[in-house]
């Protein structure tokens, strides 16, 4: 019985040399810390219908830019373009221009590389539209530039 013990106690000992400390300073991972989408619907969700309206996320968007300091920042071009009065930041109009061309700009590459017809893209339909938007501050789609210079049309 002795032995037995003392075996343990050994094992025990060396689990413990070897597992290391946790860092006072660790930052947790994405998505850790973080409340679940049913903790944000829950909270912001002031019709209580199950999903945020414009309103609702507008309120949602307002509180996680003061957590994060301001929120993020858009690229120079975009700023370029959204910011009507050139102040350096985004008023609550220009933003809500801005949001409103993104998602007109999403619909549309949605329309046009969602080839499995669900409403989103996939992996593959992802890389195929990335690969087809212009850079950053050119003004024609690669495609587009193209037809231009070429003065064919599309084929559909």
């Amino acid at each position: 019985m002795k032995k037995i013990l003392i075996f343990l106690s050994a094992i025990g000992l060396m689990i413990g040399m070897y597992a290391k400390p946790e860092k006072a300073g660790k930052r947790p991972s994405p998505g850790e810390g973080r409340p679940s989408r049913e903790e944000i619907i829950k909270k912001f969700d002031k019709d209580g219908d199950g999903k945020l309206s414009d309103e609702e996320k507008a309120e949602l968007r307002k509180k996680m830019a003061q957590r994060s300091g301001g929120g993020r920042k858009l690229p120079p071009f975009l700023m370029k373009k959204f910011d009507k009065d050139r102040d350096g930041k985004l008023s609550d109009e220009e933003k809500a221009e801005a949001r409103k061309a993104m998602e007109a700009r999403r619909k549309e590459m949605i329309e046009k590389f969602d080839k499995d017809g669900d409403g989103k893209l996939n992996e593959e339909e992802r890389k195929v539209a990335m690969a087809s938007r212009p850079k950053p501050g050119e003004g024609a789609k690669p495609e587009e530039g193209k037809k231009k210079k070429k003065g064919k049309k599309e084929k559909k």
